[in-house]
């Protein structure tokens, strides 16, 4: 990302956007609120409460290489910092140094993640459990238990078929609706391996997806 006309990097986040922080000297990942900025000057950034990360003043805090990241229209950034001030109360608060570059992390919507999703649909009036264990922009392969011997409900299956998936991502309260139509579809002994493409996602969905991704992306850095 170029600079501006002041010779600095917009940096285009709005106060109470999530930010990802990694700490590398201590190996944590910790989610944390952006509490604002001043162009060419510093970041401030805001940990829960709920985040506990031992001595949070220590040299490994403070001296050690930081890196944020963030999600911004569909994209995934980050950024290199140094922390110039730690603030621990009444809340724990940190100053980082002012980016001097960010970069932008490319997300293929055709690449899969490996997750572990529970969620769940309806196939003739009936609740049915499933684990999501890829994920992407464009679908998603979901599995499903079932009794050994059982083809009932692999019957009900079929490729092609529409399929209304409901699931809850980690963090986030409410569950998100994600359509789409069964493209591949195989039964094992006790499980039925189902491969979906959305189709009508909403955007607030779409979004979700998108950052799910980029949180486990990055924590796999």
């Amino acid at each position: 990302m170029s600079a501006d006309k002041t010779g600095f990097i917009p940096f285009h986040l709005a106060a109470g956007s999530e930010v990802l922080l990694e700490i590398e000297a201590l190996k944590l990942r910790i989610k944390c609120l952006l509490v604002g900025f001043e162009t060419g000057q510093y970041i401030i950034i805001r940990l829960s409460s709920k985040d506990l990360i031992g001595n949070f003043r220590s040299e490994q805090v403070k001296s050690g290489n930081l890196f944020v990241r963030y999600l911004y229209q569909g994209a995934v950034y980050g950024f290199k910092a140094e922390v110039l001030n730690v603030v621990s109360t009444p809340a724990k608060i940190f100053f980082l140094s002012y980016p001097a570059k960010i970069e932008e992390y490319i997300m293929r919507e055709r690449d899969r993640f490996d997750c572990v999703l529970p969620a769940g649909t309806m196939l003739d009036n009936e609740i049915i459990d499933m684990v999501i264990i890829d994920i992407s922009g464009e679908g998603c392969q979901c599995v499903i238990k079932t009794a050994t011997g059982k083809n009932a409900l692999y019957n009900q299956m079929q490729v092609n078929k529409m399929l209304d998936i409901r699931v809850q991502f980690p963090g986030k309260e409410g569950t998100y609706r994600l359509p789409g139509r069964i493209r591949n579809l195989s039964k094992a002994q006790d499980r039925i391996t189902l491969g979906v493409k959305f189709e009508g996602l909403a955007e607030a969905a779409s979004e979700r997806i998108k950052e799910f991704i980029s949180l486990v992306t990055s924590a796999r850095r």
